[in-house]
């Protein structure tokens, strides 16, 4: 429903009609036909939507104040799922060494992922306002290689969940440079500024000691828990 975004619709919202998006989402959810058919999600891109998103997302306030409370749950319910569906393909987008289990990223938080020859290198991370549920400030990184036998060094039981992110008022438990920033989340970080993460923890591999020369940059990956 999300992706079916008509021309009627674009066409009203660039007219000014602040409403138009909001009940093109909302009031035909039980209608038959109401979600977008094979050629409607042809024929749109994410950046549509994105860019829909962007400038009616300060309406929506407003529009829930006029339209009441069903109308909200349902919007909510449509974003929400929405989300659900999008995050594992996002997490497919990452490359990770095939003999090892998929890392498992810290809900309120996530895992740098660097793979280097034949091991992969994961930095949990926590938001601001939850720690890890473990002392780790002298280990940085999980790894997961030919070393390893191709599971995760991980200090939880399970193999793949690779730290815990608790709500905590002060972070104290890992690495300085293992959170998020005070105006930045895992996932504003993943959509803005992937890239400054994922430098600044090649780096600290190479400060320990680790030969970056056969660094896989298509395997670079910021993965955020949900």
């Amino acid at each position: 429903q999300l992706l079916n975004l008509g021309t009627s619709t674009l066409t009203a919202a660039r007219d000014g009609d602040c409403f138009a998006l909001y009940h093109f989402w909302v009031p035909d959810l039980s209608e038959t036909g109401a979600f977008a058919s094979e050629s409607d999600c042809d024929s749109t891109t994410v950046d549509n939507v994105i860019q829909s998103l962007q400038k009616y997302s300060t309406c929506f306030p407003e529009v829930a104040r006029k339209d009441g409370r069903d109308l909200l749950n349902r919007l909510i319910w449509i974003l929400k799922d929405t989300l659900n569906l999008l995050q594992p393909v996002q997490d497919k987008f990452c490359k990770h060494l095939p003999q090892c289990p998929q890392p498992i990223a810290p809900k309120n938080g996530g895992i740098v992922c660097i793979t280097i020859g034949s091991t992969e290198y994961c930095k949990p991370m926590c938001n601001k306002g939850y720690d890890f549920s473990f002392l780790r400030r002298s280990r940085l990184y999980e790894t997961c290689g030919s070393t390893t036998e191709f599971t995760w060094t991980t200090q939880l039981t399970g193999g793949q969940t690779l730290a815990v992110c608790e709500p905590s008022e002060r972070a104290v438990s890992g690495a300085e440079s293992a959170y998020f920033p005070d105006n930045s989340s895992c996932l504003h970080t993943l959509a803005y500024s992937e890239s400054k993460q994922l430098e600044t923890f090649l780096g600290e591999l190479a400060k320990q000691g680790i030969d970056t020369t056969n660094h896989d940059k298509e395997a670079d990956c910021l993965i955020c828990g949900y």
